[in-house]
């Protein structure tokens, strides 16, 4: 009886291995000026569904690739939200990089570096001038040029095309992914970015990167942040430029959606996202 709940056991581990992706990878990192206390936190998300992590002091990356690919495929490092205090894991990583993989799409899940759990007031919001918030920035978007780097290092490995590597992010997320598209340097530069209502009050005011990857931008009026007047603006930043750029600005939808599905025209952002990939020459 033993014997067969150790194999159950161990089938089941191997199965939902396979669903969470088939590789982790440790990145690069100097946590010089964080102070970290104890290992990182599991906690259950607002949503009820899957889990959130705080106190991510180890960057990683989580490899989910597509099943069937005859030829290179396009890639996206994908950054979950959670205000640099948490990773939203599921809705805002695994559902997308699920979403992305039926799409013929390699996804990289990333777990950038978060506030230190123990410098987090129990009761405490995010409120301005976000200090704590700003600074870890400074560290995750280091962890999104690493990720991309890696990925496009192991183009080979991932049978993925190192000229299609794309980067998007929510809330949180998108402000690593937009403090890294500015910060980029030619190597570990993405081939376009996808911020997802980012959190830009968090990123420094600077002007889009001379080689102005394709941008495309999704938020809601509604958003409780109100993110979309900034994510409008930084539409136009790239417009401005005569940069290739997409806004999809919605009036209905709460802030934090992700791939749920909340009944307005907001679900459909991901099948545009979808399209205007196709229409810019991103997939194959």
């Amino acid at each position: 009886m033993k014997n067969k709940m150790r194999k159950l056991l161990l089938l089941l581990l191997v199965a939902n291995t396979s669903l969470m992706g088939q590789e982790i990878i440790p990145l690069k990192y100097d946590n010089t000026g964080l102070e970290y206390i104890g290992t990182e936190i599991k906690t259950k998300s607002n949503s009820g569904i899957g889990h959130n992590f705080k106190n991510i002091s180890i960057p990683t990356l989580q490899v989910f690739l597509p099943e069937g690919q005859s030829q290179p495929t396009t890639a996206v490092v994908v950054c979950p939200g959670g205000g640099m205090r948490a990773n939203a894991f599921f809705h805002e990583g695994l559902d997308v990089a699920k979403a992305l993989n039926e799409k013929g799409i390699a996804a990289f899940v990333l777990k950038y570096r978060l506030v230190p759990a123990h410098l987090i007031g129990e009761n405490e919001g995010l409120n301005e001038p976000y200090h704590k918030e700003k600074k870890q920035l400074t560290y995750g978007h280091l962890d999104a040029l690493n990720a991309i780097a890696h990925v496009r290092e192991n183009a080979a490995k991932y049978h993925i095309e190192p000229n299609q590597i794309g980067i998007m992010g929510f809330s949180a997320g998108g402000a690593v992914s937009i403090e890294a598209t500015y910060k980029a340097t030619e190597y570990n530069r993405p081939n376009f970015v996808a911020p997802i209502y980012p959190w830009m009050v968090i990123v420094e005011d600077q002007a889009p990167p001379a080689y102005g990857p394709p941008l495309f931008v999704v938020c809601t009026t509604e958003d409780r942040l109100k993110l979309a007047i900034p994510s409008a603006k930084l539409y136009i930043d790239w417009a401005e430029k005569n940069f290739v750029s997409e806004l999809h600005l919605y009036q209905q939808g709460p802030h934090g959606f992700g791939m749920r599905k909340t009944s307005y025209p907001v679900d459909n952002w991901f099948n545009h996202m979808i399209d205007w990939m196709a229409a810019i020459g991103m997939l194959n």
